[in-house]
């Protein structure tokens, strides 16, 4: 069979399947959401034809293409710093950590952390691998150290597992309780799906109180040894590691 060319134009649902944006059948719900733009402008119909190569593809906002000189950052995000790229208010951003790395380049934060809360941040100017790091359905495991005051006993303990999704055999979600004491415990939580500010809220419908959070690990990286604020380009074997889970995401997509 004859190599299809690059710039032969091709479905628009085809396109993001072979990247690895889900399986046909979720590109077509992206797609008919809404969620997908081609040259800035939205589109609806998962039929509509695109140049790769050409044509700029984005979804939710970050755009799929595969750059040159791939850089992928760990940041160990201090608290009060927003995980945008800009901010109205004027508060530092994630971006004024990483000057160094983007000179002509434009980095997308991996999802967010609340400014609030410190820890493993990524940034990367491979907007297919942020796609495929933020995406639910990808589940990325993702580790919160977290210290909460309030009543802590078996009952909260099974109550936090069953709302993080905690499954008895297997399973990436787990809830931990580091240290007991009085009034104060520190536990460790793995999320798969990582909503927004899902920590805080589970903890919340408890009467826990969230006095100190932080996100240890992302995935396979961890920010042990990386001081606060600090940041680094991953290594060969975390990037590996990370483009081993995506992939094997988007193949479980397509079952």
């Amino acid at each position: 069979m004859t190599p299809r060319s690059e710039k032969e134009p091709v479905r628009l649902n085809r396109f993001l399947a072979q990247l690895g944006v889900g399986s046909r059948r979720t590109c077509d719900e992206l797609i008919e959401a809404g969620k997908v733009r081609v040259d800035g402008r939205r589109v609806t119909k998962p039929g509509t034809r695109v140049v790769p190569g050409a044509d700029s593809v984005s979804v939710d906002g970050v755009r799929l293409d595969k750059p040159a000189n791939r850089v992928v950052l760990l940041l160990h995000k201090p608290t009060g710093v927003v995980s945008t790229v800009s901010d109205p208010q004027r508060r530092p951003t994630v971006l004024q950590y990483c000057k160094r790395y983007t000179r002509r380049r434009r980095l997308y934060p991996v999802g967010r952390l609340d400014v609030n809360t410190t820890g493993a941040l990524l940034l990367t100017n491979d907007g297919l691998l942020c796609y495929r790091l933020t995406h639910p359905s990808f589940g990325i495991p993702k580790t919160y150290t977290v210290r909460v005051r309030g009543g802590m006993d078996g009952g909260k303990l099974q109550r936090l597992r069953k709302m993080a999704g905690v499954q008895k055999e297997g399973g990436a979600a787990s809830v931990e309780v580091i240290k007991q004491m009085e009034k104060v415990s520190i536990l460790r939580i793995t999320l798969v799906e990582g909503r927004n500010r899902q920590v805080r809220r589970m903890c919340d419908a408890l009467g826990l109180r969230v006095v100190r959070l932080k996100r240890t690990n992302f995935g396979p990286v961890s920010i042990r040894n990386l001081p606060l604020g600090s940041v680094r380009p991953l290594t060969k074997r975390e990037l590996e590691r990370l483009s081993a889970i995506s992939s094997k995401g988007a193949q479980n997509d397509g079952n």
